[in-house]
């Protein structure tokens, strides 16, 4: 039994090697294909590279955020070049962002090759982000500085010096700062929930804690907190695309309702126009559903550091399912909280395979 399944292994093995390979080599062609404009494709959410671009060689000086801040700097120093940047995006897409999903989930290669191939195929599989490999996009950079801050948390909150975590709790509140100044309620769920992570999790109190979410959200939009959030979803009815879902919470009693409504079109994906929509839908949220499930159902696994995914998870979308009402941006918006399941999935995966076999050792 052993002998075949070791074989069984081995052929899995080799198998998602060779899945990856051939996903490599066809990312590599596109991304050539689409550089050469030979093909074009667009997510919607409209396009601000030529931004960027533009303020990076100084022929305009009105900085959004900080991303054309590090763009013009670079371009001062002689080191900027858009297609240079795009390269750089397509490696950490490729390769630096996996391997570090990789590391934030505790797997390793010489572990567990199958679990290894998977989160790396799953990275590789994510098309919104290797969307943005094809110009200087700041999204490809945030989710690299995201990531980069969960692996100093992590070590934060894995540490058993007081020193030590008090030094890189700075840090992860330094590098909070940066992701607000590259996104503001990005750097502030991810600041907020360096504070809330001792927060525990059972089956039981995740039903209170959701009720008492959703009740929160409910006074606080009554009492006018969410003005500002409900004011620029607004916005997205008077641009030239319209509002892609049409939900408005200027009606305080239809607001739990129309949040719900918000998460299963923007979160999820379910709300299909195109056939774009349709493969996002398989492709990037069936699989993360998926994982948000069984991330729910093994809660009770939830360390310190999973804690703060979740919950920085609950902070991010809580702005962004009310604040945006575009399904173009909403992509491009929720890889973060896709980022932050992936990795609560393996992790707890990995938590549980350990202790099956620390029991199979004691049992024998």
């Amino acid at each position: 039994m052993k002998y075949k399944r070791h074989v069984y292994d081995r052929i899995s093995n080799e198998f998602l090697l060779f899945t990856l390979a051939t996903l490599f080599f066809l990312k590599i062609i596109i991304y050539s294909l689409v550089k050469s404009e030979v093909i074009s494709f667009s997510l919607g959410g409209g396009s601000d590279a030529y931004y960027y671009d533009a303020y990076a060689q100084r022929s305009i000086n009105i900085a959004l955020n900080i991303w054309p801040v590090i763009l013009r700097y670079l371009n001062d120093v002689n080191l900027y070049s858009r297609d240079f940047v795009s390269y750089i995006f397509l490696l950490l897409n490729m390769l630096v962002i996996p391997i570090t999903v990789a590391k934030l989930a505790g797997i390793k290669i010489s572990v567990n090759q199958k679990y290894y191939f998977y989160i790396v195929l799953i990275c590789l599989l994510y098309p919104t982000l290797y969307f943005f490999t094809f110009d200087i996009y700041r999204d490809v950079f945030m989710v690299l500085c995201f990531l980069i801050g969960c692996v100093v948390v992590k070590a934060a909150l894995t540490t058993k010096s007081s020193l030590i975590f008090i030094s890189l709790f700075i840090v992860s509140i330094i590098i909070g700062w940066f992701l607000a100044a590259l996104r503001p309620y990005l750097g502030v769920a991810f600041i907020g929930a360096l504070f809330l992570w001792s927060i525990r999790f059972t089956k039981r109190k995740i039903v209170f804690l959701s009720i008492l979410y959703l009740l929160i959200l409910f006074i606080a939009n009554y009492i006018g907190v969410l003005e500002p959030l409900t004011e620029y979803r607004s916005g997205f009815e008077e641009s030239e695309g319209g509002s892609t879902l049409g939900l408005s919470f200027s009606n305080p009693i239809l607001f739990i309702p129309n949040f719900i409504l918000s998460f299963l079109g923007q979160m999820l994906g379910l709300y299909v126009t195109n056939p774009l929509a349709l493969v996002l839908l398989l492709i990037e949220t069936a699989p993360f559903f998926f994982m948000l499930i069984y991330v729910i159902k093994n809660i009770k696994w939830a360390d310190k550091f999973v804690r703060f995914l979740i919950i920085f998870f609950v902070l991010y979308a809580s702005v962004w399912l009310i604040g945006n009402d575009n399904l173009g941006t909403a992509v491009r918006l929720r890889m973060y909280n896709y980022f932050a399941i992936y990795i609560s999935f393996f992790y707890i995966l990995k938590l549980k395979n350990l202790s099956l076999k620390r029991l199979q050792v004691v049992s024998s």
